[in-house]
């Protein structure tokens, strides 16, 4: 069983990386004239949001894996020994 969820955490931690690997080259400059009109711009303001979005969102998700990974663990090596 902890091997399942070793590697389902080392499966994760690929996927999030790989995730952030795509999303941030994505808003990379891409060598735009530096007049932009302003729908160029407003598109420009969501795509920030959509990687503020996607970034926050893997985070959440990690956070609550390693969270849940610890408590797990934790309660596995707990023993009830009678006093």
């Amino acid at each position: 069983m902890i091997k399942f969820f070793t590697r389902l955490g080392a499966t994760l931690a690929v996927l999030a990386v790989s995730a952030l690997a795509l999303v941030v080259p994505a808003n990379a400059d891409t060598g735009k004239a530096p007049a932009a009109t302003r729908g160029q711009e407003a598109a420009a303001a969501s795509g920030d949001v959509t990687q503020a979005l996607v970034v926050g969102g893997l985070a959440f998700v990690l956070m609550v894996a390693a969270a849940g990974g610890v408590l797990w663990f934790t309660a596995r090596k707990r023993h009830h020994e009678p006093h």
